[in-house]
C-alpha cells in the first residue's frame, strides 16, 4: 500500500509542475498525437502494446492501448488421479485493452519525469485443456473453463522520458495489482480445485520501456 501512496503523491506532484508551467507558457503549435509502442516485463510476465494518445498540452495526455501480456513462469500444474492440465494451456494470457492518462514534467534538456497511471482490462474469460494421461498414446483432452476471477487491474508507470523532435523514449519502473492466475484459481476438474496450485500475487512490478512518435 505504502507503494502506492508514493505513486499517488509523485503524480499528483507531476500533474501540479506540468499544469502550473503551461499556465505561464500557452502553447498552440506542439504535435498532439502520439503514436506509441510499449513492452513490460515483470519476474513472470510479459507484454507488447501498441496504442495512442491525444496530447491536451505539452504535459498532459489521455488515450490508451491494446496489448497482449503472458505469464512465462507458472511455478505449478494443477494436476489430479490420471490427468494434468495440458503444458501448453498451463501459462495464462489476454489481450488487455489500458486506458491510461500520460503526465510528463517540464523539460530539462531533453529529459523529463513521466507519469502514465492506467486501468487494464483483460478479456474476462480464461480456457485450459485438461489432458487425460491414463488414456497413453492415445490421450484425450477436456475443455474447463471459467469468467469468474480479476480481469481488471490498476496499474503505474514511473520513469524518465527523452524527447528528440518527433520521437521519443521512456524508460522506466511499473507496478501493478494484475493477478495473472486469478482465474485459473477459479477452475476445478474432477472434484480438484486449482486454487492450491497456482500461487496469488497482489502486488507486482517491474520495467517497461517506450518508444512514441508524435505528429
Amino acid at each position: 500500500m505504502k507503494y502506492y501512496i508514493f505513486a499517488i503523491f509523485l503524480t499528483i506532484g507531476l500533474l501540479f509542475c506540468g499544469d502550473v508551467h503551461a499556465k505561464k507558457h500557452i502553447e498552440d503549435d506542439f504535435e498532439r498525437n502520439r503514436i506509441v509502442f510499449n513492452g513490460w516485463i515483470t519476474y513472470d510476465t510479459y507484454s507488447g502494446e501498441v496504442g495512442y494518445h491525444y496530447m491536451l498540452s505539452n504535459y498532459i495526455g489521455v488515450g490508451g492501448t491494446l496489448g497482449y501480456w503472458r505469464t512465462f513462469l507458472s511455478g505449478g500444474r494443477a494436476s489430479g488421479k490420471g490427468w494434468w492440465v495440458d503444458e501448453e494451456d498451463n501459462d495464462p494470457s489476454s489481450l488487455c485493452l489500458r486506458p491510461s492518462v500520460i503526465i510528463k514534467s517540464p523539460k530539462l534538456n531533453i529529459f523529463s519525469l513521466y507519469a502514465e497511471p492506467g486501468i487494464m482490462m483483460s478479456i474476462p474469460y480464461q480456457k485450459v485443456d485438461v489432458e487425460l494421461i491414463d488414456h497413453f498414446p492415445n490421450n484425450e483432452y477436456k475443455r474447463v473453463s471459467t469468467n469468474k476471477g480479476q480481469w481488471l487491474a490498476l496499474d503505474l508507470r514511473l520513469g524518465i522520458s527523452a524527447d528528440f523532435d518527433s520521437f521519443g523514449i521512456t524508460i522506466g519502473y511499473l507496478m501493478s495489482n494484475l493477478d495473472t492466475f486469478s482465474m485459473f484459481r477459479h477452475m476445478s476438474y474432477d472434484g480438484v480445485s486449482f486454487k492450491n496450485f497456482y500461487d496469488k500475487t497482489s502486488f507486482r512490478q517491474g520495467a517497461f520501456i517506450s518508444a512514441s512518435f508524435a505528429f
